[in-house]
């Protein structure tokens, strides 16, 4: 099986660099533009399934896509963001100014936590979960889209690379790219990384 993990488009916090989270901002203009051209390159394709996180950026994304492709959207709170706690909302530039506990969970993500967010550890076995359940449904599938979040695809990627979870932000996804995975359990291959070759 290969999923196409599909990052959301440009929505209006991240447009204004605020801190989403699990926080619902709907996409910018240009979020919607980049919607519109990642389901434009995928409708060339086959595909069994489509499935989404519920927040609203996700699942704008994942309409035009199913515009497209003529799939319906299977939606997954579970494939949401991390959830970031009493930085949600927030400047992101004045808390990496201010707030050194902010600053240092990015270089220690694995032992530090948003105040009254998710830990890492929790945020990955949330992840994995919901990635093992809809592989063990499809797995006669040949093709699937995933539509969900950069803090998403890092951790689920770091965790099949067994990487350092310290370093998951060294590996992050551009809005709307494509990441391609092929699944053949046990083997796990990345075939394509963050490509946004559609928004050039």
């Amino acid at each position: 099986m290969e999923l196409y993990l599909i990052r959301h488009g440009e929505s209006n916090w991240n447009r204004i660099d605020r801190v989403q989270g699990q926080s619902n901002p709907h996409l910018s203009k240009r979020g919607k533009e980049q919607a519109e051209a990642v389901a434009e390159r995928l409708k060339t394709l086959k595909f069994s399934f489509l499935y989404s996180s519920h927040l609203a950026r996700a699942h704008q994304t994942a309409e035009a896509i199913s515009l497209k492709t003529g799939l319906p959207i299977k939606v997954n709170p579970n494939l949401s963001e991390m959830h970031l706690g009493e930085w949600e909302g927030k400047d992101g530039k004045t808390l990496w100014k201010e707030n050194e506990t902010f600053r240092e969970w990015f270089k220690k993500t694995a032992e530090i936590s948003p105040p009254f967010g998710e830990t890492l550890f929790q945020f990955r076995d949330r992840i994995d979960s919901a990635f093992s359940e809809l592989i063990a449904f499809h797995k006669e599938e040949e093709r699937g889209i995933v539509v969900t979040h950069s803090g998403a695809i890092s951790v689920w990627l770091a965790h099949l690379l067994s990487m350092d979870f310290n370093k998951i932000w060294s590996i992050p996804t551009s809005n709307a790219s494509i990441t391609i995975v092929k699944i053949a359990n046990p083997i796990f291959t990345l075939i394509s990384f963050n490509d946004i070759a559609h928004l050039m």
